[in-house]
């Protein structure tokens, strides 16, 4: 609040209030922006792994239980909010931005979970279907189909972890900016009235 001379000519004491009761700058401190950007990206990849996952294969994958379309989903909300929150830092945002960073943590946990059990499936598969009377190329065409799907779950394992320590980092800094501190006033006096 700024308070200006008085119609009549009388100066009047300034009185200046800075600072605030949300340090909302620690946010930014982050870069949520580019850590959004890589959400985004992440989660579009995923989606798209996932749909080209869809194959003929009698192992058990995460695209079958909708791991990743779901991870992704939640990747690319968080990845937005986190774009919007440093355009637009408010108190709402942010705290929008923390609770759904907790989920999709959570999220992030349960899908690696769904990876590592898709990983050791999709291996207990392979060798299942190998048998002593299979010729070399047949073997090939087992290994070719089994270790493909294998190497994309690794994939959608790998974006997980990243993706969780990016939602966990991001996590900590809306933390950080929603924690409470004192508000500051400041006062600047100009003209000092007279002694008497």
């Amino acid at each position: 609040m700024v308070e200006g001379p008085a119609a009549t000519g009388a100066p009047e004491p300034i009185s200046m209030v800075t600072g605030g009761s949300k340090p909302v700058h620690r946010f930014l401190k982050g870069q949520p922006k580019c850590i959004g950007t890589v959400l985004v990206m992440m989660a579009v990849s995923m989606i798209m792994f996932a749909i080209t996952m869809n194959v003929q294969s009698d192992a058990m994958t995460s695209a079958d239980m909708y791991t990743p379309f779901w991870l992704g989903i939640l990747l690319f909300i968080c990845g937005v909010l986190y774009i919007l929150g440093e355009r637009n830092p408010s108190k709402k945002i942010i705290t929008a931005i923390l609770a759904l960073s907790i989920i999709s943590t959570i999220g992030v946990f349960w899908a690696c979970v769904d990876f590592i059990k898709s990983i050791a499936g999709i291996h207990h598969t392979y060798w299942h279907h190998l048998s002593e009377n299979q010729t070399e190329e047949e073997r090939q065409h087992l290994e070719q189909h089994y270790m493909a799907v294998e190497k994309i779950e690794r994939v959608f394992f790998c974006h997980s972890l990243i993706g969780g320590s990016l939602l966990i980092t991001m996590t900590f800094f809306a933390r950080a900016a929603l924690r409470s501190s004192r508000t500051q006033a400041v006062v600047v006096m100009r003209n000092l009235p007279s002694a008497e």
